[in-house]
């Protein structure tokens, strides 16, 4: 309306034009550098003697500190712009304070450097969210994020599947797959969660996409399923059975479930009930030795109940061992009062998906990021139902970093829906007064 109206104002809208290049750079930057520090840790500095003594050693040795560099400039920000914290009354307000409570208790841990590195690359994810969230073209800017991070997945997975493609099906059931660059290695489960990822991805936007090039995000779905279908993560097709059954609810019946819903009911028959279990059901819910190490955390949450332990005490305390479960996870970590801010964070999502109808307005929704809205509610159920069985968000990894911009994306789309309809309705009344003044007595 301004532009038709006033006509052009060149000088503005280059000034525009550049603020906003400036902003976009800022967040590929920002959020590239909280990315840094995976597969790589304080380890590599600490433990490692001369470590700045080869290419590869300083190429580890900096990235571990790199989200920590993200951590400054987001606090510099804050401070600077008299910006405030994030609030409890959101999502990732509540993530805030768990991670508040297990930085505090970290400073009592039996690694207190350690402990406190880990505890502030967590807090790193949070606040540069915050800020981002912060900005009035936040929308825009956290859908800069959730590209970035479908490119990271989406690299990462293709990394590790074109060397296992040429194995074939003879890859299945293989535990560990390498990393390359010396960057170690990731289990079935990772593998599998960036599968279901570029699954979830590219199946959206091949069916919702009308462009000639959806058929290359067909191909690269199809790929996912082979990669699925050679880890068998349970966590990830227990991941590939929820979120189809929230993409049927969302958007209703469609004619090509016919086809697309025998095909999934195939994938989780065949490798997890016939190939990962052998055929017997105690086999596909056993917890592969979960319940020991959920026993020893227990009794190390006896010893510090309400405070826990700080970050990362599951492997400085339980040697190395890692908890795979997200809420005892956070409590051995934070305590019962971070556990209280853990349950919340994850929780009120799906209390204002419900309170909200977004199932409903996204069915409706006819905007072109309609596939990133739905492709972040499906991951978010993914990553919920992976909480149980996986330390999902409860510390500094891809699950935190694919998870929580996907929460805070949606929470902004529904602000921004919620402001429309008020707009809508305050313009309805408007309308209304002027056809009948007699009515506009009333205050509607």
């Amino acid at each position: 309306r301004w532009a038709k109206e006033l006509g052009p104002r060149p000088a503005i809208e280059r000034h525009s034009f550049l603020e906003n290049k400036k902003t976009m750079i800022f967040t590929i930057v920002i959020w590239l550098l909280v990315w840094g520090a995976l597969f790589t840790g304080l380890y590599n500095i600490v433990e490692r003697a001369g470590w700045y003594t080869s290419p590869i050693g300083i190429f580890q040795g900096i990235r571990a500190l790199l989200p920590i560099f993200a951590l400054y400039i987001s606090l510099m920000w804050i401070f600077v712009g008299k910006l405030k914290f994030p609030s409890p009354k959101t999502p990732l307000g509540l993530f805030f304070y768990y991670s508040l409570v297990g930085l505090s208790t970290s400073l009592f841990s039996p690694d207190v450097l350690t402990s406190l590195y880990w505890g502030l690359l967590f807090f790193a994810v949070v606040m540069v969210v915050w800020i981002l969230y912060q900005r009035e073209d936040s929308l825009k800017i956290l859908q800069t994020v959730t590209y970035i991070n479908y490119g990271v997945a989406i690299a990462i997975f293709l990394i590790i599947a074109l060397k296992v493609v040429p194995m074939g099906f003879g890859a299945q059931g293989q535990q560990m797959y390498e990393l390359p660059f010396g960057l170690g290695e990731m289990n079935a489960n990772g593998v599998g969660r960036f599968s279901l990822v570029v699954i979830i991805i590219s199946g959206l936007w091949f069916l919702l996409k009308k462009e000639k090039i959806r058929f290359a995000w067909l191909g690269l779905c199809l790929l996912g399923v082979f990669m699925l279908m050679t880890t068998q993560s349970r966590t990830a097709l227990l991941g590939l059975g929820v979120a189809s059954m929230l993409f049927v609810l969302i958007l209703g019946f469609r004619w090509y479930y016919v086809l697309i819903g025998p095909f999934v009911a195939l994938i989780l028959w065949q490798t997890g009930y016939k190939e990962r279990a052998g055929g017997e059901i105690n086999l596909l819910v056993n917890l592969s030795g979960r319940e020991s190490t959920w026993q020893e955390a227990f009794s190390l949450i006896k010893q510090s109940p309400f405070l826990g332990w700080g970050f990362h005490s599951d492997r400085i305390m339980l040697e190395s061992q890692h908890i795979h479960n997200s809420y005892i996870h956070a409590i051995i970590q934070s305590g019962i009062l971070g556990l209280i801010f853990f349950i919340l964070a994850v929780t009120s999502i799906w209390i204002l998906f419900f309170k909200m109808n977004v199932f409903r307005r996204i069915r409706h929704y006819e905007g072109e990021d309609k596939p990133l809205v739905l492709g972040n509610v499906l991951l978010i159920g993914f990553f919920s139902a992976r909480s149980l069985f996986e330390s999902t968000a409860a510390f500094y990894g891809v699950d935190l970093l694919l998870f929580l911009p996907a929460i805070m994306y949606v929470y902004n789309w529904m602000q921004v829906q919620l402001q429309e309809d008020e707009d809508n309705q305050i313009s309805e009344t408007e309308y209304v007064k002027s056809q009948n003044p007699s009515l506009r007595q009333f205050n509607f």
